[in-house]
């Protein structure tokens, strides 16, 4: 009994040490995967700041269509109820230009994003306050 557990466990053995060399062969554990991108965020802030802005873009719309009807109905400050996502990434680039993790290039092209984003916020405050008018609710 207690040679076929040792002959069960080499047995064991080499097949997790071939299955591991048919593992590393196939790219698993190689240097060029699909999460390269994400470990050269800390050389590229840039591409950083891309991805937050790409995120507040989708939060917004989205933000917008779910909260819609309490954009309509509900006499909260704008903030309370459908914040800007524009504010907090303005602050990001500028501390990121300061510590010179930004060029001026990337500074001004990642501003005029921000104003986007503000452009599209206020697009749906003011498409909530003219439903609002519509349905003759005091905005």
């Amino acid at each position: 009994m207690r040679k076929s557990i040792i002959s069960y466990l080499l047995f064991l053995i080499t097949l997790l040490i071939g299955g591991c060399k048919f593992i590393q062969s196939d790219g698993l554990f190689t240097g060029g995967d699909r999460y390269e991108e994400f470990r050269t965020y800390d050389q590229n802030f840039g591409s950083r700041i891309e991805q937050y802005l790409k995120l507040a873009k989708r939060e917004l719309l989205e933000n917008f269509d779910k909260k819609k009807y309490l954009m309509i109905r509900e006499q909260q400050p704008p903030q309370v109820i459908h914040p800007r996502k524009d504010l907090s990434l303005r602050g990001l680039i500028s501390t990121a230009h300061e510590a010179g993790n930004l060029t001026d290039g990337q500074k001004d092209e990642y501003l005029e994003k921000c104003d986007d984003l503000y452009l599209i916020w206020g697009k749906q405050w003011q498409q909530a306050r003219r439903k609002a008018k519509h349905l003759g609710l005091d905005r």
